[in-house]
């Protein structure tokens, strides 16, 4: 709808749009109702090449040719952003603004020069064009920077209980409610996150990350917030944007919500009610659009009993819930999982590796503490470190190839004896994957056979020998 400007076009208005405009690099010009002219600028008048005192009221079509400013007086329609073009053949962008009395009839008219030229337009076109391009390239590389590597095709697993954890995991991903996910560590929390943003509608917005326990507790402020230029010692000229303001529009994941202090938990509960932060020195808010994904390991209600996790911000964060299932949940997984990490640190490492069944036989039976952090770790150093294209049990750590009744002995009798037991262990075991071969569990152990043969007589392994 177009507004009308009413004005009284009295010597005393003249003078103050005189006042605002007389001296600027803009050609601008005002008419009274029949077009004669009660104010021009200097820059105009230079352009027109006229003394601007012998001009002042003289009709504005005998001053600039072709001016259509009589009929925008005549219909009292404005005109912006319209070409004109002067009688030198010089082509200019101008706005014809009328102005009317307080009963609606035209009082006047006032034109300004947007550009004295064409090639004027066309100069800020190049240059806006090439912010244009700067700005989508710093936009680009944000995204680049802070987005998702992983989505549900990722998360391996073929269970009934991963199967439904993801289906739920993709219903909410859908919402845009806060989401808290729980587990043990090693499950694969961040992991998870990246999914559920990419499956939800904030996708070609940043996805950034937090880990709220490895941040230094006077440092976190100031990274989720950011800061001003000078706000503290050893500030970044300039500032720095904080973690929310990095993730607007898109995700913010904060991993390890249990562990972070009471302090930055009422900060946080107060971005999340008025979602608005507010920089580290700084004197206003800013607003903000952030999905907020929270995660940890801990039990948040048994905190909230204990004082160390604020029952309020506990509920702004469980809006949606959903509880990752340890490794020991799922043990249906673990051949897909451990063959997946096979062939993933074999092509990191150029080699060929395979696990024997006897050796994955002992994997199958390990309780796994560290889930699917832990299974990583332990195939990407058998791999590594295993000589040899087979990794057989001896090849295993000795935590996991020593069964959970044996790791949990009492070895305050002694040390020779303790290291007597594992030895006896060891050759048991080598001696049954070797099917009772003495010479390859010899080799196997990486001991003589000499050796192995007094071992044996020494724990009086022979008789299980003969029984098996």
């Amino acid at each position: 709808m177009e507004t009308k400007f009413s004005i009284e076009l009295n010597q005393q208005t003249i003078d103050f749009i005189n006042l605002i405009f007389g001296n600027i690099p803009i050609s601008v010009v005002l008419t009274d109702a029949v077009g004669r002219i009660l104010m021009l600028n200097d820059h105009y008048a230079n352009v027109l090449k006229v003394e601007k005192e012998s001009v002042i009221g003289t009709l504005v079509e005998n001053v600039i040719p072709n001016s259509r400013i009589p009929i925008v007086l005549a219909t009292g329609k404005a005109e912006i952003s319209q070409r004109h073009v002067y009688g030198n053949g010089v082509k200019s962008i101008v706005n014809r603004i009328p102005f009317f009395t307080s009963d609606g009839k035209v009082a006047g008219c006032l034109g300004i020069v947007l550009f004295e030229s064409m090639e004027e337009l066309q100069n800020l076109a190049k240059v806006n064009e090439g912010l244009n391009t700067r700005l989508s390239v710093y936009q680009n590389e944000l995204k680049s920077i802070y987005a998702s590597k992983y989505s549900f095709d990722d998360i391996l697993g073929e269970s009934v209980i991963m199967r439904k954890t993801k289906e739920l995991a993709k219903r909410l991903a859908l919402s845009k409610a806060n989401i808290l996910i729980t587990g043990e560590s090693g499950t694969g929390k961040e992991l998870w996150a990246h999914a559920i943003h990419r499956a939800s509608q904030r996708i070609d917005f940043p996805f950034v990350s937090v880990n709220c326990g490895a941040i230094p507790e006077n440092l976190l402020e100031s990274e989720l917030f950011g800061y001003e230029e000078g706000s503290f010692t050893g500030a970044r000229k300039g500032g720095k944007l904080g973690k929310f303001q990095l993730a607007n529009g898109g995700t913010l994941f904060l991993d390890e919500i249990g562990d972070m202090p009471l302090m930055m938990q009422v900060k946080i509960l107060r971005v999340l009610q008025e979602r608005e932060v507010e920089k580290v020195g700084g004197s206003g808010t800013e607003k903000i659009d952030v999905a907020i994904i929270a995660a940890t390991h801990r039990n948040l209600e048994q905190m909230i009993k204990e004082g160390t996790f604020r029952e309020d911000l506990y509920y702004r964060l469980n809006v949606l819930y959903f509880r990752l299932p340890s490794l020991r949940e799922h043990p249906e997984d673990l051949e897909l999982l451990i063959s997946h990490f096979v062939t993933q640190y074999c092509h990191k490492s150029d080699t060929i590796k395979r696990i024997t069944p006897e050796a994955m036989e002992i994997l199958f039976k390990y309780s796994w503490p560290g889930n699917i952090r832990e299974l990583s770790a332990v195939v990407e150093r058998l791999v590594v470190s295993t000589v040899g294209e087979k990794i057989t049990p001896l090849d295993l750590p000795l935590y996991i190839r020593l069964p959970t009744k044996d790791r949990h002995k009492d070895y305050r009798r002694g040390l020779d004896e303790a290291l007597a037991e594992v030895e006896k262990d060891m050759i048991t075991q080598a001696l049954h994957f070797a099917n009772r071969n003495k010479i390859e569990a010899a080799r196997m152990l990486g001991i003589p056979r000499s050796r192995l043969y007094r071992k044996i007589e020494q724990y009086h392994l022979e008789d299980n020998l003969t029984k098996s």
